[in-house]
């Protein structure tokens, strides 16, 4: 008999990507929903070490429908909202209409397909393109119960870094101050906010990126716990602002640019802060460190894993770095 896990909905999303990840999902199933849950069919050698940190789940024998079999070649994207994000270079294979249809066919609710044709660095935002439906750059999206508003087009967002959000709200404590560096619309700062008591500077120096922030910090006042300060700052003017050596956790998610500030972070971190630094680099994590233990001289790094891949053995990476006590900079 098939075996299923409930989880409540506003985890579904999460778990779903999880169980598709490591290759416990039963295709030969439909996800349903019944008294706020919903019901995910699992392959049953897997639940012996199902674990979901994110969720209460529990496991039973169920009766799901069989999934109906359509055969759909679907690109790799990005579903936003009620909007999807593709590659520019999916169109270099495949044609137009076949695109739309394959995605029409597995996202039947979505309104409008958008391709990204590049990403200004500036503020990171993407260069969009409509390739089908309703011009909607407004949307809004959840993670783990948290409403964020974004603008397509004019600020960040990557809603794949939802489980980083989280990974790495959950290892704030209490009290702490923590230095969002590159905040875009406040994931990080919202998730750690929503989860602790903790004083957090939101800073970005894209306008409209702030704006946004402020907008999510109020649409989620009654959910957080800590204290969200939001920042429209170049990062070089962030010292000045705190005036001292006072946060006790820095996240610097700029990947391109994040090694251009090592001095910044320094100032900011108390000694024994701790800094979690997102990079761009090729796939080999011993010349990764090899290359942060030059930029951060007398620092100790914990740990480097992998968050995304984002071309041919390029990655981004979260690297975790403490700073010491008596650190001087080069």
């Amino acid at each position: 008999m098939p075996l299923c896990i409930s989880v409540e909905k506003t985890h579904a999303d999460l778990a779903l990507r999880e169980l598709r990840k490591r290759g416990l999902l039963d295709s030969r199933y439909s996800v349903t929903r019944a008294n706020g849950h919903v019901v995910i069919p699992v392959l049953a050698s897997s639940t012996g070490d199902l674990e979901l940190p994110f969720a209460k789940f529990k496991v039973y024998e169920c009766y799901p429908p069989a999934r109906r079999k359509v055969e759909v070649d679907v690109p790799s994207l990005d579903l936003v909202g009620n909007v999807v994000i593709l590659r520019e270079n999916v169109l270099k294979y495949r044609r137009l209409e076949d695109v739309v249809s394959s995605i029409k066919q597995v996202y039947p609710r979505v309104k409008a397909i958008w391709v990204k044709e590049e990403t200004v660095e500036e503020f990171r935002t993407p260069s969009l393109k409509l390739l089908w439906g309703e011009e909607i750059r407004d949307v809004s999206v959840k993670e783990y119960g948290i409403v964020m508003r974004v603008k397509l087009g004019e600020v960040y967002f990557n809603p794949r870094l939802a489980e980083e959000h989280r990974r790495v709200a959950q290892l704030v404590r209490d009290s702490e101050v923590v230095v969002d560096a590159f905040s875009g619309i406040g994931g990080f700062s919202l998730h750690i906010a929503s989860l602790r008591r903790a004083l957090i500077l939101a800073n970005d120096l894209n306008p409209r990126a702030y704006e946004l922030l402020l907008e999510n910090i109020e649409l989620n006042l009654r959910r957080l716990k800590g204290a969200i300060i939001p920042l429209n700052n170049n990062v070089a003017e962030l010292p000045d602002v705190l005036r001292g050596h006072c946060a006790d956790r820095v996240i610097a998610d700029l990947p391109v640019k994040s090694l251009e500030y090592v001095e910044v972070y320094e100032e900011m971190l108390k000694p024994g802060g701790i800094l979690h630094l997102y990079t761009l680099f090729a796939q080999d994590v011993k010349q990764l460190r090899e290359r942060l233990s030059e930029a951060f001289v007398g620092w100790f790094i914990q740990k480097c894993v992998t968050v995304l891949e984002y071309a041919p053995r390029m990655s981004i990476y979260r690297c975790d770095l403490v700073k010491s006590q008596g650190v001087k900079m080069h």
